[in-house]
């Protein structure tokens, strides 16, 4: 019988709802933020004509609060429902990126976990379980842990929605119309944060230019041009870095830097390093050398240096 203590995550017990407890208490920082855009969300969709029933609904299939808020705008505007779902569909490719990202780590689940998952995938929650989800832990026990972030986002994400649907009838009407700013802001937060590089500033002022120039255009067409005038605007400076601005190669003749631990050793520095602990090979300094090369040491010699020794005491 060993007596070793388990140390590494998949040798220590945990029970399913250790786990989904876990992932919903890594999630109370976001549930905090979440909840007044929920609440924003409740209150837009009533302003945008929608029933209790329909607003409610609406935010609970596609738990979403970019598409959510989008779809509330273009519902107040009147667009056609092929434009709403096509265009949250392309607000929403980013989930594509963490679904596949994702995907190789939760292949041993059957497929209605891998549903119940995918539909349960948002910003947050990517970002707070990717790094449990890749780990060398059972591929039940880190769905338990996901499925915890993302089941306690969803729940705080209802309530939002139902406070702010009770609170948006409570409000006079001319407090509902600025409602949508907020979320805007939170774009431009998220936006700025993103600018780095002049590939993608260029991209992001060319989305901007073309989305003022398609403002007359019905159902709000012209945000979807935008979107992919400014995708295909950044594969064009990714391309044109690559052809005329390459990577410049390392010069071999400049001097190593002398912190780089695969820095090579000069020779002489490696003679000294393997000197210093051994001992010398001629006599210590000051030593009088006794006869000639390859001659035997004289008895007098010997004596010479006994009485040498004695006085040197």
């Amino acid at each position: 019988m060993s007596d070793r203590t388990p140390t590494s995550a998949a040798e220590r017990p945990a029970t399913p709802r250790g786990e989904f407890v876990a992932g919903a208490r890594t999630m109370v920082p976001f549930l905090i933020s979440a909840f007044p855009l929920g609440v924003i969300g409740g209150t837009l969709g009533l302003a945008s004509g929608l029933s209790y029933l329909e607003t409610f609904g609406l935010a609970m299939v596609v738990n979403s609060g970019t598409a959510q808020f989008i779809g509330f705008k273009l519902i107040a505007e009147g667009a056609a429902w092929p434009v709403i779902i096509f265009t949250t569909l392309i607000l929403s490719l980013r989930m594509l990126i963490y679904s596949t990202l994702l995907a190789p780590h939760v292949r041993e689940l059957p497929q209605r976990w891998r549903l119940l998952l995918g539909f349960g995938l948002i910003d947050a929650v990517f970002f707070v379980a990717f790094d449990r989800i890749k780990g060398d832990e059972p591929a039940r026990r880190k769905s338990m842990f996901y499925f915890g972030a993302s089941a306690i986002m969803y729940v705080n994400w209802a309530i939002a929605t139902v406070v702010g649907m009770v609170a948006g009838h409570l409000l006079p009407e001319r407090l509902r119309d600025g409602l949508d700013f907020p979320m805007t802001a939170v774009f431009l937060v998220v936006l700025a944060g993103a600018l780095a590089g002049w590939k993608i500033w260029t991209s992001a002022v060319s989305a901007g230019a073309l989305a003022m120039l398609t403002l007359g255009l019905p159902y709000n067409l012209g945000l979807i041009l935008a979107a992919l005038g400014g995708a295909c605007v950044g594969m064009a400076c990714e391309r044109i870095e690559r052809r005329w601005f390459p990577p410049k190669p390392a010069d071999p003749a400049a001097p190593p830097d002398p912190s780089d631990p695969a820095r090579p050793v000069e020779p002489e520095v490696a003679a000294g390093a393997a000197g210093a602990g051994s001992p010398p090979d001629g006599p210590p300094p000051g030593a009088v050398p006794r006869g000639r090369p390859g001659e035997p040491v004289r008895a007098g010699d010997r004596a010479a240096d006994a009485a040498a020794d004695v006085d040197g005491r």
